[in-house]
């Protein structure tokens, strides 16, 4: 026989082969999955096994690695171990409102709803409206950048938002579901060219909106982004309206003489850790709970701002004890404090002196020219010197009333207004009457300050927002009408 003749096809076949193709796709893959050291350690004993040389299974098992590109990165963002107990709600929200005061000079009522806001933001899964915690000052060096630090040592997540756009931003958002803290955020709202960030905000307030579309790729596939995530800003000056509206404002003080504090030092943040693991069981013990939420909250909020405090009214009810009234409390008297900063359009200033006019004058009309001259008689209005050291005309009066469905009635006695044209306008749109402040036929008032009867949802029975349909948690987790005093 020839030596050099080639073998019959059987031959080649002849010996068994260890692992079939499968296994051994099999084995590579788990091989993949090691340490490189460990892989180092075992790759000719594994080469062997598999009847190939070691560069070739090299080869194979780098070719199955995961790739590390843009899209594989390692999730920066800490992941907390829940604590290995139950935690007593009502505990931790005076720990947490002693950690706030222990670094921070706050305003009456800010601490409690500083704290409810911790734990809403780690039961933010739970929530169907997320209001922004806002912490704002007149001024520079009030203690802004120490309370929103002292919020990312207590909060999920936490993501500092520095020098960043909104592209970026709602995509780590969409990727990370991070506690995003927006320092300098006068920086970030105040430039018209900002429109971007500030809708992007807006949005996030309620999860039924929270996205935004941007197409992408070569082939500019349209895509949606959610920017639902709990947020804090904070900056000098006010927040721009819409914005506001959406959220629990905190006004800063500069620290004077006799008030002490600690200084935060970022350097120790770890030693709130255990903080963290306890707010992140007390979050996962309760936010099947806090989906079928039906909290009651005052009346005498607006409609936006008791879409706020349901959230944080819910988390109060679940920790119980003194929290449900105290937490009202501050969020009314929150509230008051933002409303009389509120700056008023010229529309609802023009109905409020227009009401104190009808209410010191007698009779069932009014004429224009009346009307005017009164309302630039009234001591520290504007309308005397309304337009370039002008007063007001009678047009411009008619102008500021008509997008309130008001307009003067005309007879052969010139034009006029009655008191019953304003009825309804004045019950909406100012303090003093509509339900803001209205005493509905079950309000309590005692003392002639008390926080009147509640505002509650009407979806008892379903699990889809804040609130304590259940019963269990706190003195009103029966989500009925709620009262105290203050």
């Amino acid at each position: 026989m020839n030596a050099h003749a080639m073998p019959e096809e059987d031959d080649l076949h002849s010996d068994e082969q260890p692992f079939d193709m499968d296994q051994c796709e099999a084995r590579v893959a788990e091989l993949a999955k090691m340490k490189p050291i460990d892989y180092e350690r075992r790759r000719k004993a594994e080469a062997e096994a598999l009847a190939i040389r070691a560069p070739v299974l090299d080869k194979l098992v780098e070719a199955a690695r995961p790739k590390k590109g843009a899209e594989d990165v390692a999730d920066p963002f800490e992941d907390v171990e829940p604590a290995a107990s139950p935690v007593d709600g009502a505990a931790l929200m005076e720990v947490l409102r002693a950690t706030f005061l222990r670094f921070c000079v706050l305003p009456e009522h800010s601490a409690p709803l500083m704290a409810a806001w911790v734990l809403h933001a780690w039961a933010h899964d739970a929530a169907d409206i997320s209001p922004v915690l806002a912490i704002t000052s007149p001024e520079k060096r009030c203690g802004k950048t120490t309370a929103v630090s002292v919020v990312s040592a207590l909060a999920p997540r936490a993501m500092h938002a520095v020098n960043i756009s909104a592209s970026v931003l709602f995509r780590v958002i969409e990727k990370y579901t991070p506690t995003v803290l927006i320092d300098e955020g006068d920086t970030f709202l105040g430039d018209d060219q900002k429109s971007d960030m500030r809708g992007m905000l807006n949005g996030g307030h309620n999860r039924l909106s929270a996205y935004v579309w941007r197409s992408v790729g070569d082939d500019h596939e349209p895509r949606r982004f959610t920017v639902w995530a709990p947020k804090v800003i904070a900056m000098i000056g006010s927040l721009p309206d819409t914005l506001e509206d959406r959220s629990l404002v905190v006004r800063l003080r500069r620290e004077r003489d006799g008030e002490s504090i600690e200084r935060f030092r970022a350097d120790r943040v770890n030693d709130f850790l255990p903080l963290r693991q306890r707010a992140a069981r007390w979050a996962k013990d309760n936010v099947l709970s806090l989906r079928c939420a039906d909290p009651a909250v005052p009346l005498s909020l607006n409609d936006r701002a008791q879409d706020n405090a349901r959230a944080i009214c819910a988390i109060a009810d679940a920790v119980g004890g003194h929290w449900p009234e105290t937490i009202r409390r501050a969020l009314v008297g929150m509230h008051r404090i933002v409303e009389a900063d509120e700056p008023q359009s010229a529309g609802v200033l023009l109905l409020r002196d227009v009401a104190e006019i009808f209410a010191t004058r007698r009779g069932e009309r009014i004429g224009s020219t009346d009307l005017l001259n009164a309302l630039v008689a009234l001591e520290e209005s504007p309308w005397g010197e309304w337009r370039g050291g002008r007063p007001i005309s009678t047009r411009g009066i008619a102008k500021l009333l008509k997008p309130y469905g008001i307009s003067p009635a005309q007879d052969r006695l010139g034009s006029f207004y009655r008191p019953s044209d304003f009825a309804d306008t004045f019950n909406r749109y100012l303090s003093e009457g509509g339900k803001n402040t209205a005493t509905s036929a079950s309000s309590t008032t005692r003392s002639g300050n008390a926080i009147q009867n509640v505002s509650k949802n009407n979806g008892i029975g379903t699990c889809g927002s804040y609130g304590t349909s259940l019963g269990g948690g706190g003195s009103n987790g029966h989500g009925g009408a709620w009262e105290g005093e203050f």
